[in-house]
């Protein structure tokens, strides 16, 4: 493999300025080589990239130099062939045009490179204090749960402790909260050990309060069946935060997949990218799902109130479906105590030896025959 080769076959994963091969070997007799990414945002993910790469039958691997290259002297030089200072050209240069904002091959060999959010200006909206909320929040409580899974089962933790009279609101990554009835019962629940390991933050409510995460779904579409892994997913969500669940609609379909993330980033997610394997390359489409809330489970008091209520209805309709068909049955209704049921022996045995007694010995007359055919 020459340096062109290997130019071309990492400009797939980001964009190469420089590739070299040189001529002598490593300590351990190997060829390695030096390739210059320019516009790289995540330094471990293009390292992670890079090793999943073949070349023939040899497998790539890639790491960060020991020796980085210091910048660019730009202070060599700095008197002209006049005698006058370079960078006073410069400064008045920059006071009196305006700092292009393109990303040139030039301004990024410099240095002068400007991230999106200078190239996009976006108009701001201003609010004023007309706009403030002014509701009382004296009794209420901001909780950061450890566990993002505990948040659908928080109230019934709550009613279990004896906060039954508490109204949780959500807002936003693992943040919650909890409005109570009375100052008595914040401050018992402010005093509860129990509730300490179910929450890693308790403070006071309060409208300067923000918060510098949340968590989003993503629908992730393009991935092949082939890379269809917990892996890759794990890989995707790592693009904006942290993985915290996938849809258990498993081996439904294979078309899409939603992934539940949480992340820092303040802007809705919706991109596409390409993910290499092997050589292969594959576009990714990722689309913020909005309109997520976590559901709060109520606790087992309904529940238990509705099993009863449906255990007392059908016994109800059965008694009045029994007392209407006591009159149009033969069949007797099953005895309840034991007196009954020796009752009812007594009178079936009486029963039946009535009906033995009434039952003729000769019903067709067969014994008067024989004997006239004996005469």
């Amino acid at each position: 493999m020459c340096a062109k080769d290997l130019w071309h076959t990492c400009k797939q994963y980001g964009q190469v300025v420089d590739a070299y091969i040189p001529n002598r070997r490593s300590k351990a007799g190997k060829r390695f080589g030096f390739v210059r990414f320019i516009k790289v945002f995540d330094v471990e993910r293009l390292v992670n990239n890079l090793c999943t790469v073949w070349v023939g039958s040899h497998k790539l691997h890639a790491n960060l130099p020991r020796f980085q290259r210091g910048p660019l002297n730009k202070h060599s030089n700095s008197h002209n062939d006049n005698g006058v200072k370079r960078g006073n050209l410069g400064d008045a240069h920059n006071n009196n045009v305006v700092k292009s904002t393109s990303n040139s091959y030039v301004n990024v060999v410099k240095g002068s490179q400007y991230s999106k959010e200078d190239m996009v200006s976006t108009p701001a909206l201003v609010l004023d204090d007309s706009c403030l909320n002014l509701k009382d929040y004296s009794l209420c409580l901001f909780g950061k749960v450890k566990d993002f899974t505990s948040l659908s089962n928080l109230k019934v933790v709550l009613v279990n402790e004896g906060f039954c009279n508490i109204k949780i609101k959500y807002m936003g990554g693992y943040w919650v909260m909890m409005e109570f009835q009375s100052e008595e019962a914040k401050n018992s629940f402010q005093i509860n050990t129990v509730m300490g390991t179910w929450f890693s933050q308790i403070q006071q409510a309060s409208c300067d309060f923000t918060t510098d995460e949340r968590v989003i779904w993503v629908e992730i579409e393009g991935i092949p069946i082939k890379m269809w892994s917990e892996n890759t997913f794990n890989r995707i969500a790592s693009k904006w935060g942290v993985l915290l669940d996938v849809d258990d609609q498993e081996d439904k379909y294979f078309h899409s997949k939603r992934i539940c993330i949480n992340t820092k980033i303040t802007t809705n997610v919706f991109e596409s990218f390409k993910t290499i394997y092997r050589g292969k390359v594959v576009w990714v489409r990722a689309k913020e799902v909005p309109g997520w809330v976590p559901n709060f489970v109520e606790g087992y008091e309904e529940e238990s109130d509705s099993d009863v209520d449906s255990e007392v209805e059908p016994n109800a309709g059965d008694s009045n479906n029994v007392e209407d068909l006591e009159g149009d049955s033969d069949v007797d209704a099953v005895p309840e105590t034991k007196f009954e049921e020796e009752q009812y022996k007594h009178n079936s045995e009486e029963d039946s030896v009535g009906q033995k007694v009434m039952q003729s010995e000769d019903p067709f007359n067969l014994y008067d025959l024989l004997k006239k055919s004996d005469k």
